[in-house]
This record gives C-alpha cells, structure tokens and sequence, in this order.
C-alpha cells in the first residue's frame, strides 16, 4: 500500500512535521509505504485557461493532457504518484486564509491530468487534510485542503479525516503543542485504520472535524438570492433558529443533487458543453468584435526579472 502526502509548507516546518507524524502512524500500523511531496520546491505551469484539456475530454480524448507539455514541470510526476497512492494526504498553512497558491496551482492543473478523475471516481481512493494557521486568520484553509483532497480521492465519501490547528506561527512551533502531535498520529491511525478496512471490501467512515454540511464536512454556508447553500458542494439547506440556536438541514433530495453527484456532475459538463457550442456558432462575431479590446491596449511593460 502506498500513502501520498501533499505537503504545502516550508521544509521541516510544522505543516511537513504533523505530516511526518501522521506518516510514522501509518507505517507501525499497517506498513504502507509513504511519500511526501514539497509542493512549494516544485515547478508547476499556471493553467492559462485555454480549455485544450476540457474540450478534448468533453470528445472522450483522454490522451490529450495540457498545452504545456509532459516534462515542462513536476505536474505528470506528481500525477504518476497520485496514480500509484492508496491514499492522499492534503496539507497545507493558511496563507491571506486559503491555502498557499502553490497548492491552488497543482489543483487548476487537474483537468489536465488525462482519466484520472475518472478513473478515481470509478474506484476512490482513501482522503485525508489538515492545515494550521499562525493565528485564526484561516477560514478558508481546511475546506479547500478538504475539496482537494476530494478531487484526488474521487469522492468526499472517501474522507476519513480532517483537522485544523491556529496559533502557531513560528517554525517548529509545533513540538511544543503535545495535543496537536497526539492528534496528528491518530490522523495517521485512521487513515492506516482506513487502509486495511477498504482492502477487507468494509465501509469508510469520518473521523475529522464535524461541519455543517454532511457531504464535504464544511463548516461555511453562502447566502443566495433563492435560499442558503453549501458552497463546496451547492446542497441548498433548511435553516431553523432554536432558542436562539442555528439548525442546518440537508435533504436527501438536496444531497442527491449537489454538485458532485452523478446529477450535478453531468449538469456542469452539459453548461461546458452548450458554452463552447455557442461560441463556436458566434465565432465570426465574436472575432469581429474582439478588435475593438485587442486595439484597446493599457497593458504595462513588466520589467525584466533579474537572476537571483
């Protein structure tokens, strides 16, 4: 068995420290191997929005990857060992409350990543996230480690665990928090517990933080015109204040069509679909009026980049 860690900050910084511990769990418990990628060390082409990919796969031609091509950046050796992982592990810090963009850029890269989402949806792997923060300035942190350990796993059925921590922000600040490192290895413990129950054919369980929402275990919730939304998974919710208390409801028909059900996932392909038929019927217009902001240029030079 294999483990994966995704690992988003510094180099024996406390983010790689709790994963490390987490690792240590994994392999007493049931001998996996693991791994773990500095994501901030690699090299990972920007997506440029461009849709090759998407189009392409829209066709069934899950041989196209990307514009940028295999060897350009570490992004296909990463895939290869996401490939190759039972489980995913995603980490990071809070940076301006997000993950850092480092981690965003390996997500924007996965329409790129040929059938593999495919392929994790017909079999999931087993998910795991946790992130820390120096303050509480984090609130976006652990819902999007979540919704892409998600994306790699190939469902949020497959998250077993998900943790955060505030108040730690010095390096290595973490081996004086007893609690956070007792916690980390039963994250490990989980995910190792996890391991042996999914080759045994047993159902996986959520051992993390509870949330809100039951299907992604996120604790936001977005207000729209037409009623009260998960925003990671777009479930409308039932909202009841008791004695003074706040009470979230999700239905089963909600739940059954999020965004990633079988449902909801064909409603986001068949949008994509009618957008690029559309532009393709006005691709005449669309070039013709496109003139007027190609000749209306404001753009700055930007200077050249000195070698460090």
């Amino acid at each position: 068995m294999n483990v994966l860690g995704l690992c988003a900050g510094r180099p024996d910084g406390n983010t790689e420290i709790m994963m490390k511990e987490a690792f240590m769990a994994i392999e007493e418990m049931c001998g996996a191997q693991c791994r773990l990628v500095r994501v901030q060390e690699t090299t990972i082409n920007t997506c440029v929005g461009c849709e090759s990919c998407m189009v392409n796969h829209l066709k069934g031609n899950w041989d196209f990857r990307c514009v940028h091509k295999n060897g350009s950046d570490h992004f296909y050796f990463i895939e290869q060992l996401m490939r190759e992982a039972d489980a995913i592990i995603v980490s990071s810090p809070a940076y301006n409350l997000l993950p850092t963009g480092q981690m965003i850029k390996l997500l924007n890269k996965m329409h790129a990543s040929g059938n593999y989402r495919d392929m994790v949806e017909k079999e999931n792997k087993i998910g795991a996230a946790f992130s820390i923060g120096g303050t509480d300035w984090t609130n976006f942190t652990l819902n999007v480690c979540k919704m892409i350990a998600m994306e790699l796993a190939g469902s949020y059925e497959a998250l077993v665990d998900a943790v955060h921590f505030d108040f730690m922000p010095s390096r290595g600040a973490v081996l004086l928090e007893d609690d956070v490192l007792k916690r980390m290895r039963q994250f490990g413990e989980t995910i190792a517990a996890a391991l042996t129950a999914k080759e045994k054919g047993e159902k996986l369980s959520y051992a993390g933080t509870p949330g809100v929402c039951p299907d992604c275990h996120g604790n936001l919730l977005e207000i729209r015109a037409d009623g009260v939304y998960c925003p990671q998974c777009l479930t409308k919710a039932k909202l009841q204040i008791v004695d003074e208390e706040l009470r979230v409801e999700f239905t089963r028909e909600a739940i059954a069509r999020n965004r990633w059900s079988i449902w909801g996932k064909r409603l986001h392909d068949d949008n994509i679909r009618k957008g690029h038929k559309k532009a393709a019927e006005g691709k005449d217009q669309i070039r013709e009026r496109m003139k007027k902001y190609v000749d209306y240029e404001r753009a700055v030079t930007l200077p050249e980049i000195l070698p460090e």
